[in-house]
């Protein structure tokens, strides 16, 4: 017989008292197994919300990296535009008193550009481009072989006509700039 029964037959404690006191037992032994779980339901809940943090981190941190690299590649393309453009309009040949056309293809267009004799002859041998200008969709500036060259290294797409060098066959015309 235990300890409780004993007091029970002898009368010291009351049955509700014994009812009251194992109902209580029982509560928090069930109240205890609860939390138990509960406790370890929130920790598995906290670390699922860890790992999406971790992991939502990680996709932020590699837009922001192709951002980047996308705005970074956008100001080098900018900078490659205003460095042809520069070097465009400070060696341009183009003479506005030119009055022979001279005809060239451009893609799938065929596109005319004045020029002076002097400058047919040396489009003709290669010592001068053709090359795309910023002005207008029928800017063709005319370049020295060496600028051309030069521009063909970081903008590839703006050079339209260069022929190889060669010589003439005949003496050279001098012409000015």
């Amino acid at each position: 017989m235990s300890l409780r029964d004993e007091l029970l037959k002898a009368g010291l404690v009351a049955s509700e008292q014994v009812k009251k006191r194992d109902s209580d037992t029982r509560r928090q032994e069930h109240q205890r197994k609860k939390n138990k779980a509960l406790g370890a339901e929130e920790a598995a809940r906290r670390e699922e919300a860890r790992q999406w943090a971790e992991a939502e981190a990680t996709r932020k941190r590699e837009q922001d990296r192709r951002l980047n690299q996308q705005r970074e590649a956008e100001k080098q393309h900018r900078e490659l535009a205003a460095r042809a453009r520069q070097l465009i309009d400070a060696h341009r040949l183009n003479e506005p008193s030119a009055e022979a056309i001279y005809n060239f293809q451009d893609g799938r267009f065929i596109r005319a550009v004045r020029v002076t004799p002097a400058q047919r002859k040396a489009l003709a041998t290669g010592r001068l481009a053709i090359v795309r200008g910023d002005r207008s969709e029928f800017d063709f500036p005319l370049l020295f072989r060496e600028i051309a060259a030069k521009l063909a290294q970081f903008s590839p797409e703006r050079v339209l006509l260069l022929y190889p060098e060669s010589d003439g066959g005949e003496a050279e015309e001098e012409w000015g700039d």
